[in-house]
């Protein structure tokens, strides 16, 4: 797994998620405390990355879906939780241990994937 930086603790905002990893990963930070999580809300997979953090909760920046900001758990339903990395902070540094990234797709095995998953209908 490797690790990636998401910066200084104090450069974070307190109101809004932001992307590290290219995109792959939302922070966002409550207090002196940083979560991290999968940069897809569990509603549409739209990113987080934007959405506002008030009161300990992230909202969804397209749909409004919302999460506690310190676990990763859907206000107001149990079991549904988005998936978590580790986050250290180190002399006011902070980083995060992600998953590998997965292989790169040639655009052949993208659309493959895509129409195996494309329902016609009646059509």
């Amino acid at each position: 797994m490797p690790t990636v930086s998401a910066g200084d603790l104090e450069g974070l905002p307190t109101d809004r998620g932001v992307a590290i990893a290219d995109g792959r990963a939302v922070v966002v930070r409550v207090g002196d405390e940083v979560f991290a999580y999968r940069n897809e809300c569990l509603h549409q997979a739209s990113p987080l990355v934007g959405g506002l953090v008030k009161d300990g909760v992230l909202t969804c920046p397209l749909h409004f879906w919302r999460y506690d900001a310190t676990t990763g758990a859907k206000c107001g339903e149990s079991g549904l939780r988005l998936e978590s990395y580790p986050v250290k902070v180190v002399s006011g540094s902070v980083t995060v241990r992600l998953p590998d990234p997965p292989p790169a797709r040639s655009m052949r095995e993208m659309l493959l994937a895509h129409a195996r998953e494309w329902n016609r209908g009646d059509a």
